[in-house]
């Protein structure tokens, strides 16, 4: 197999090391921490730096040519081809102590069922960050991706507000969510006086952490939709 893959290119190297240090920084404030769940690990190149880090670490991803590449790279850690979203092939994964899922809920066409899934594996912690669109209210909007391997599996997108993540985080059935507030070194994280910031971090669990540059997040309500004129 030709390993050679866009996510070795310039743009995806550099935001993923923007990426892990703010991740690393963040795993070294969670104590008890010995499996993990790398969800939507791609090619392994966050999997690679959690099994360096001394973690018993599966990844998960929906396309079996990138296991079969992540498995190549990354010997230390095992690896499933399982789609998200599939809530039973999910349910056949063990439990971690951490799931770690950076760059993957804003390519699904059901980010609800991918984080149902991921509460049901969660031990302690879940570590996400995603791409939010910027509304205030819990909403979603329809995206077409292209279609390469660094896009969802069916080249659609349904991407989530921060409120409405917030409230998938919720109902699922975590009892705490916390959002990252420190710098991120990427222009995707940092707001501008011509573009907003399109990606955030989160920090969900049973209890708050009160791990520095975090703030917690209040459960937003889902009213109905009024249909008055």
């Amino acid at each position: 197999m030709n390993q050679e893959l866009l996510f070795d290119q310039s743009y995806y190297l550099e935001i993923n090391e923007a990426r892990w240090q703010t991740a690393q920084n963040i795993l070294g404030g969670l104590s008890g921490i010995a499996t993990c769940l790398d969800v939507g690990c791609g090619p392994g190149w966050f999997t690679d730096k959690l099994a360096q880090r001394g973690l018993k670490v599966v990844g998960v991803e929906g396309r079996a040519e990138l296991v079969e590449v992540a498995a190549q790279r990354v010997p230390a850690a095992m690896f499933a081809n399982v789609d998200v979203t599939d809530t039973k092939a999910m349910g056949s994964l063990p439990k971690a102590d951490l799931v770690f899922c950076f760059g993957l809920l804003y390519h699904l066409e059901n980010p609800f069922a991918a984080v149902r899934s991921l509460h049901a594996l969660t031990g302690k912690h879940l570590l996400i960050e995603t791409q939010l669109i910027p509304e205030e209210t819990p909403s979603f909007r329809l995206v077409a991706e292209g279609q390469n391997e660094t896009q969802g599996l069916r080249f659609f997108a349904v991407i989530p507000s921060r409120s409405a993540l917030v409230k998938m985080l919720y109902a699922v059935g975590f009892a705490c969510v916390e959002r990252y507030t420190g710098h991120i070194e990427y222009p995707d994280f940092i707001d501008t006086p011509e573009r907003i910031h399109r990606r955030e971090v989160f920090l969900a669990g049973q209890r708050a952490m009160s791990l520095p540059d975090f703030v917690v997040e209040a459960e937003p309500s889902a009213p109905k939709v009024d249909y008055s004129r």
